[in-house]
């Protein structure tokens, strides 16, 4: 009887019970992070027949021959929490499959005729199955479950985004407070405005095979942000930073703005702040560090959905805009005050002329 403990990489756990016949075969998603979504079992009076298995990227590959299997299929997340082995007891084929999940559910396949002898008990690791291994012919001569080891850690990493300076993001105003001072007296006025407005800004990282679903993935990258350019706004991306597949970040846009309303003249200001919806491709790697101190790295790509906002902006249609402290007004015929200064954003106000009387 065989019993070979394999190492493909430190990082994982693979032990292969039965003969030494058949040709060998690898099905398994070490190299991109697939796993093990539904296994198919068939057996046969001294030996498991066939296994049929399918994994989260979709492939599937049948070993061993039969018409009929006897399936289990994973829910997203559960992992297999105790693996048994046996061998037909003749040493030339796998005799029985028999594991239980972190659901509790059990699957228990065994050859019909002969009775089992050695219960072999494998190492699970962290439980999270990437594939199977082992050798078959017309049966399956030996056969193991590929796990990964124990995880310490497991990191979403060197992010980028490919179609990030073709974005055009479509800038929404919402309403933050809209005000309106007349001054009715022959002196320059100034009027303080306070606005306060709570954004809920979102970050989401969609990821390849489902991976989040059984590890448990952390995020260390720059997040797509607004930028004011000349033709409008386009995307930049910020300091790199260490958060969640989902996050929500909760901000209030509040600042206290100073205007000077001209004798006789009415000043309307209208604060906004611009929402934009993101939605773009992403290329990164998962690097998953178990406890032993070896890494796996593969591939990852999904899509990246935000909603950001712009700072507070003033006022609607023709504008001065002011970048400094310094007081502005403009020619009296334009009839035009404008805010005195700058602190969150371009503050901007529109004044009107009221009718005079006569």
């Amino acid at each position: 009887m065989l019993r070979d403990a394999h190492t493909l990489n430190m990082a994982t756990t693979l032990e292969l019970i039965g003969g030494q016949g058949g040709s060998s075969f690898e099905f398994h998603g070490l190299n991109n992070g697939a796993t093990l979504k539904k296994i198919g079992v068939a057996v046969g009076g001294s030996q498991v027949k066939a296994v049929r298995a399918e994994l989260t990227d979709g492939k599937v590959a049948t070993f061993g021959s039969a018409n009929t299997f006897n399936e289990f299929e994973f829910d997203l997340g559960e992992r297999i929490t105790k693996l048994s082995l046996w061998g037909n007891g003749a040493g030339t084929r796998l005799g029985a499959i028999k594991f239980t999940t972190s659901k509790n559910r059990q699957f228990f396949e065994k050859m019909t005729s002969w009775g089992l002898k050695t219960e072999y008990t494998i190492d699970v690791g962290s439980g999270i199955c990437l594939g199977l291994q082992g050798r078959s012919g017309s049966d399956i001569d030996c056969m193991g479950f590929l796990f990964i080891n124990t995880i310490k850690s497991s990191v979403l990493t060197d992010m980028k985004y490919p179609t990030l300076s073709l974005f055009k993001p479509q800038v929404t105003p919402e309403y933050v407070k809209s005000v309106s001072h007349h001054n009715d007296t022959s002196l320059v006025q100034e009027e303080s405005i306070t606005y306060s407005k709570t954004l809920t800004k979102t970050s989401s990282w969609s990821v390849s095979n489902k991976i989040e679903s059984t590890l448990n993935v952390s995020v260390k990258a720059g997040i797509p942000d607004l930028v004011e350019v000349s033709t409008g706004f386009s995307l930049t991306v910020g300091v790199e930073q260490s958060t969640s597949l989902q996050k929500t970040e909760t901000i209030t846009e509040s600042d206290t703005i100073n205007v000077k309303i001209p004798p006789g003249k009415t000043m309307d200001v209208e604060i906004t702040v611009g929402r934009a919806n993101i939605d773009l491709d992403y290329e990164a790697k998962v690097k998953v560090t178990c406890m032993n101190g070896s890494q796996l790295v593969f591939p990852s790509n999904g899509i990246y959905t935000g909603v950001t906002y712009t700072s507070a902006r003033f006022g609607e249609g023709l504008f001065l805009f002011q970048h400094d402290n310094a007081p502005v007004h403009t020619p009296r015929s334009m009839q035009k005050w404008f805010v005195e200064k700058n602190l969150t954003g371009l503050h901007r106000a529109l004044i009107s002329t009221p009718t005079e009387t006569k």
